[in-house]
């Protein structure tokens, strides 16, 4: 449970990241963190990657003028995950979300077909601390589980990849950037939990509840992915279209 919303945070860094270091800036002179790239650069991927990463110390503390809140702790207010296949069948909702370590990202790969407006990315997170409450009511394993209270997660050596499937789109005689479909996925290492049940007080039972999820890291991390990166994916797309639509292409793309 706490894994998929500590991704999501994750995830949502990620791309938000990659749709900033490839933005412009709808103003007459380009801000110090942007670096353009070129169209027509054989080495258009590394100069992607490059962009991504020399705006990671920015991030941190976010970009109000497009729009891009503060890294550090990233804040998410209410995410929303439905599972209804395999072994973990829940729904849940976390709210009041806050997550560290996100800026200290890292794009390793990036592949593009510029022509078309598709660019994947591999990157990497070290480490993500996730804070928030949540509510949780379905079945684990076959046993009703219904649960609520506080939550703190901790994830490890995080890695991802997402793919950008873009489109021009044209607005007021200047182009811009419109993302059809987001596509999210993503590993880790190691994951640590700890929730606080206010529903179920009784010690022995979120004793329990704890032991099982430290127990069960992995199974429930796979478990969970498809659904966790389909959320991820539509917080981002919405993200990053917002921002998208502010910037002309003209700023973050040469010819």
């Amino acid at each position: 449970m706490c894994d998929m919303t500590k991704i999501r945070l994750f995830g949502g860094t990620i791309v938000t990241l990659a749709f900033l270091i490839n933005v412009g800036y709808a103003i007459d002179t380009l801000p110090e963190y942007v670096k353009p790239c070129s169209r027509s650069d054989p080495g258009l991927n590394t100069c992607i990657k490059n962009s991504f990463n020399y705006l990671k110390p920015y991030l941190k503390d976010g970009l109000t003028e497009l729009g891009v809140p503060s890294l550090e702790p990233l804040e998410i207010d209410e995410l929303i995950m439905d599972n209804n296949a395999g072994a973990v069948r829940i729904k849940a909702r976390f709210s009041s979300i806050a997550a560290l370590g996100a800026s200290n990202y890292s794009v390793r790969e990036v592949r593009n077909d510029i022509k078309n407006l598709r660019i994947d990315m591999s990157l990497g997170i070290p480490r993500v601390e996730v804070t928030g409450k949540y509510d949780v009511a379905g079945n684990v394993l076959l046993l009703p589980v219904r649960s609520h209270g506080n939550f703190w997660a901790e994830f490890l050596n995080i890695s991802a990849i997402a793919k950008l499937y873009g489109q021009e789109k044209i607005k007021n005689g200047k182009t811009y950037m419109y993302i059809n479909k987001l596509g999210i996925d993503f590993t880790m290492k190691n994951a640590r939990f700890k929730v606080e049940d206010k529903l179920n007080t009784q010690n022995i039972l979120g004793e329990a509840i704890n032991q099982f999820l430290n127990q069960n890291a992995k199974e429930l991390i796979q478990e969970m992915r498809p659904t966790a990166s389909q959320s991820i994916a539509r917080l981002l797309q919405k993200i990053l279209n917002t921002a998208f639509g502010k910037l002309e292409m003209s700023y973050w793309l040469h010819d």
